[in-house]
């Protein structure tokens, strides 16, 4: 009987219990002795969050000390998405943070791309980190990037275990950057191949004498479980991608077997570095897991690490005070289907400092939030790493509730992309279906007017404000897509994006402030 089934039969569980079961926050298969201890402080996802990655360098500290006392390895990994946008003092900071924090190794997400492959190697050339990445093929050996990074590599803990770590970079790779010329000829397998190149990776570890295998993916949580269940000899898959905050240990959700029969750990930690996971294992001589405790945790409970902040401002400069936050509304958990009080009160700030009589910002623009108290310019900027400009245009009501109605179609979309449509200068409510039901402008007067979703009035036309994001279409949101040459469609083209915008306003306030949503956007149902 496999180790996951004997331990399924000894707590008296079924093989795949329903997803509402509170998760364990350990597991222990009951295995007559351990002859390993491992943890593995994670992260994934980061996107670019300088407050953030101060604070994880102080857990990753912490995550040390907590394996030095427990006489544990410890392994600092990353499955990518550090990077985003294209702010190259941001990135730099980016790759500062790695080295700080120590990490051994890290697979490539996406928005590393976003930059270019040539700066992305340039950036990393001096990384202490191992760079992964298993699926990627090069169209010659010559760049930087080519040169760094490798398909799998072995580490060796303190205790002198060793470990295989292998990399995978999302099969969807060129359609989730910014610009697909950044790959400069570089290409992705598909699933397929995929899975035929980490078997391949985990059959050359195996043959080297490694029995403990990790990789690092950022292809998402369902392919990642596909994979635990498919290739034997991985014994953790630490995620990315897909931005799941998965705690504890569930089986059937996070815990699996592979075809062999031996336990297989899923983690991801969700999404702009909110949160990070300490991974605690123990293995028998076999490397098969004998103990499990997944661990996921705030970032917010570590003050900001002394160096990190100093590096941060040594590259981008200090960052002045602007204001004093009071309070806020937390922000959603999923941000794609949910009001963002952060997404109200800067969609508010742009509509009536830009004078406009709506705003649209897609849900998936905001990347963070803004900790209580005093507040700096790169707090806010954080908040948007991706350096859009602002435009004010012309918008008929049928092209606004045709963008409405499909943006809201995210909410039972796979993964809820692309996101809801987060506004100012309207409210609506859509059900659980994604089916708009009621939506309303409120002009510059306060007064309310019921739009007819039904039978729009394509003779009303808005002033709105939104960035070149969606005026490119973003989304395959077509219907808000502008010519920008167009003087008929665009009144005007701003060179800022929405973070200075939202520095000016809240200077203005002069006065602590709160941040609460206001039940603009509702779901029933």
């Amino acid at each position: 009987m496999n180790i996951l089934a004997q331990y399924i039969k000894t707590q008296n569980l079924t093989a795949f219990p329903s997803v509402n079961r509170v998760p364990a926050k350990h597991i222990n298969f009951k295995t007559p002795y351990s002859s390993a201890k491992t943890s593995i402080f994670y992260i994934n996802d980061i996107h670019g969050q300088v407050p953030k990655m101060q604070r994880l360098v102080s857990a990753a500290e912490h995550a040390d000390i907590d394996a030095k006392n427990n006489g544990a390895d410890i392994l600092k990994l990353s499955s990518g998405d550090t990077f985003i946008g294209s702010d190259d003092k941001r990135n730099h900071v980016a790759a500062s943070f790695l080295n700080l924090a120590g990490i051994d190794a890290q697979a490539l997400g996406n928005h590393e791309f976003d930059i270019t492959a040539s700066i992305c190697g340039n950036l990393l050339k001096n990384s202490h980190s191992k760079i992964l990445g298993a699926n990627l093929n090069f169209p010659d050996n010559n760049s930087e990037l080519s040169k760094k990074i490798m398909r799998s590599t072995i580490i060796e803990g303190k205790n002198g275990e060793k470990y295989g770590l292998i990399g995978i970079q999302p099969t969807d790779l060129h359609t989730r950057i910014k610009k697909k010329e950044g790959l400069e000829g570089i290409t992705v397998d598909d699933k397929e191949e995929t899975l035929k190149e980490i078997k391949t990776e985990v059959d050359k570890l195996k043959g080297q004498g490694l029995n403990k295998i990790i990789l690092l993916s950022h292809a998402g949580n369902e392919f990642e479980k596909e994979i635990a269940q498919s290739i034997d000899g991985i014994d953790v898959i630490l995620g990315g991608h897909s931005h799941d905050l998965i705690e504890g240990v569930t089986p059937g959700e996070n815990l699996f077997y592979s075809p062999s029969g031996e336990p297989v750990v899923i983690t991801q930690a969700g999404r702009d570095g909110n949160y990070y996971g300490v991974l605690n294992l123990e293995f028998n001589d076999k490397g098969q897991i004998t103990y499990i405790q997944n661990n996921v945790n705030d970032t917010n409970i570590y003050s900001p690490n002394i160096i990190m902040t100093k590096e941060a401002d040594k590259i981008l400069g200090e960052s002045p005070v602007i204001g004093n936050l009071k309070d806020s509304d937390p922000i959603p958990k999923d941000n794609l289907i949910e009001e963002n009080p952060w997404a109200d009160f800067v969609g508010d700030a742009l509509r009536t400092r830009l004078d406009a009589d709506i705003c649209l910002i897609n849900s998936a623009n905001f990347r963070g939030s803004v900790d209580k108290g005093r507040i700096t310019e790169r707090d806010i900027t954080s908040i948007f790493p991706f350096n859009n400009t602002l435009y004010k245009v012309k918008l008929d009501e049928e092209d606004l509730v045709d963008a409405i109605k499909k943006a809201a179609k995210s909410y039972a979309a796979d993964n809820h992309k692309p996101g809801i449509l987060q506004v100012s200068g309207l409210s609506y409510t859509i059900d659980k279906n994604g089916n708009l039901l009621e939506l309303t402008f409120t002009d510059k007067n306060n007064q309310k007017h019921p739009i007819d979703i039904n039978n729009p009035d394509e003779d009303k036309v808005y002033t709105a404000i939104y960035d070149e994001f969606l005026i490119n279409g973003g989304d395959d949101m077509e219907m808000l897509a502008k010519d920008e040459d167009d003087e008929d469609e665009i009144i005007e083209k701003y060179d800022f994006d929405k973070d200075k915008v939202t520095i000016d306003y809240i200077k203005s306030l002069n006065q602590p402030f709160e941040v609460r949503k206001d039940n603009r956007i509702k779901v029933v149902g």
